[in-house]
């Protein structure tokens, strides 16, 4: 792909396909292409993949919040010109098509880009869905022209792990009008401490006793593996053990790049169920905002939301879990986490590091180097090698049991990487919260968040004595 122009149509294809979009630049815009990295190019490559659009497609709540969200909003979309960024299979196109759009952009830089005018074809739509083949930062519309509404999935794992945010953040810069809107119009990114009963009972305890021999040092070792790399798994909701916790909002008609490279947030919650707390549990929501007053000052339109928490129907994202292991909440360690380019792969390359204390040093034995090769699944590409150290001071021996109103914090900083904004390096660090300063306002239950939280609760309710409280 890289400097390489793709045409839409090939001018001897034109007299056959009378119907379908073209890409001259007289009625559809340019396509002017940039350099593309290799990793942007397999990445691509990788949309080619008719799996991966079944896996998507199939997915009935993904799907079906999108379908809603178009037919049951439908005044934002008739005779409206609309943009679908990263279009796949072009079942979004159709969606918008249906709902009476008046032009459909389709952008889609994978060779599926080829498929998607045919299927426009034998759907009726040919001459309203009109198919860039390229990336989206690539094109330019004809006559400066500006679209009413973008409609994206551009969602990865715990929202942002192989994502295309700041592509549909580029494009809403470039086309949107200024009464323009995005789908998903806002998105989520919760957190809440959990167990791991399914995970640890069926590949860790499992080596507790195997055939009457006693294989502790396999289960050491299975255990440092889950440590190493988030898992993306499905968590039963009964195995949350706090009330979850919205760490980052995104309004998605204003948020920029520069908020999406770098972002932190500190969090402590009030334990609301006793259990082994053996991992944080991530994913998100998204919120498609229909509302809508016409000229006679009447509401229209719906609000339809994308979950997938674990109270939700599981969905191809299912949840993404750092796996604490064994004596995390008495050792703090900063657990790393990489996320590298595995389009829709479980896998996610991980570093775990444990804050040095004054009286540890780490030793041979905590030491871990790992040199990974070139797979789908591992962190290299072509024939470059990464060598890995993992440090742990995890007391392997200990199980973090907490008790009901127990108090448990940690530090999360999301960092885009400089060279791939799909990638991701996640940091967690569990903190000590009767030492670490909380933020304000703290939902846990510890008497000082407490207090505060109410004196904000009256503030904001217009209280003037708001300095007496009752807090019995």
């Amino acid at each position: 792909m890289e400097g390489k122009s793709v045409p839409a149509m090939q001018d001897n294809e034109a007299a056959d396909t009378s119907k379908a979009s073209d890409l001259s630049e007289a009625s559809m815009g340019t396509i002017d292409p940039s350099p593309v990295s290799e990793d942007s190019q397999e990445y691509f490559k990788s949309y080619e993949d008719v799996e991966i659009h079944r896996l998507m497609v199939s997915d009935k709540p993904r799907t079906t919040a999108y379908y809603d969200a178009i037919t049951k909003n439908k005044h934002l979309f008739k005779d409206k010109i609309v943009m679908d960024v990263g279009a796949g299979t072009g079942i979004l196109s159709l969606f918008m098509a249906s709902a009476g759009a008046k032009k459909v952009y389709a952008v889609e830089a994978s060779g599926m880009a080829e498929v998607i005018k045919t299927v426009a074809e034998d759907n009726g739509f040919g001459d309203i869905i009109h198919v860039f083949h390229s990336r989206v930062e690539d094109i330019s519309l004809p006559e400066d022209e500006k679209v009413d509404i973008i409609v994206s999935e551009w969602m990865g794992f715990y929202l942002l792990h192989e994502s295309m945010l700041n592509s549909v953040i580029k494009a809403r810069d470039m086309f949107l009008s200024d009464e323009g809107t995005v789908f998903p119009s806002d998105a989520r990114i919760y957190a809440c401490p959990c167990s791991l009963q399914s995970l640890y009972k069926e590949q860790i305890n499992f080596w507790d006793n195997v055939y009457g021999f006693k294989m502790s040092a396999v289960k050491q070792f299975a255990l440092r593996s889950k440590m190493i790399k988030p898992e993306v798994c499905l968590i039963p909701k009964s195995d949350l053990l706090a009330e979850p916790t919205c760490i980052k909002k995104f309004n998605l008609r204003w948020v920029t790049e520069e908020e999406v490279k770098l972002f932190s947030e500190t969090t402590f919650v009030g334990i609301t169920k006793s259990g082994s707390y053996q991992g944080l549990c991530l994913w998100f929501e998204c919120d498609f905002d229909g509302y809508w007053y016409n000229e006679e000052g009447e509401e229209l339109g719906t609000l339809i939301t994308l979950s997938t928490s674990p109270g939700s129907p599981p969905t191809h994202w299912k949840q993404t879990v750092v796996v604490l292991g064994y004596g995390s909440a008495k050792t703090c360690p900063e657990i790393e986490l990489t996320c590298q380019d595995d389009a829709l792969d479980s896998s996610d390359h991980v570093e775990k590091r444990s804050e040095k204390s004054e009286n540890h040093e780490p030793q041979e034995s905590d030491k871990v180097e790992t040199n990974k090769n070139s797979t789908k699944n591992d962190i290299n590409e072509g024939n470059r090698e990464v060598q890995d150290t993992v440090v742990s001071t995890t007391q392997l021996e200990f199980e973090n049991l907490v008790e009901k109103d127990e108090v448990v914090g940690w530090k999360i900083v999301f960092a885009q990487s400089d060279d791939n904004v799909r990638h991701y390096t996640m940091t967690v660090e569990m903190l000590d919260p009767e030492t670490e300063e909380h933020p304000v306002p703290c939902l846990c239950p510890m008497p000082r968040c407490v207090i505060i939280a109410k004196m904000i609760e009256n503030d904001e309710m217009g209280e003037e004595d708001s300095d007496v409280i009752d807090c019995t």
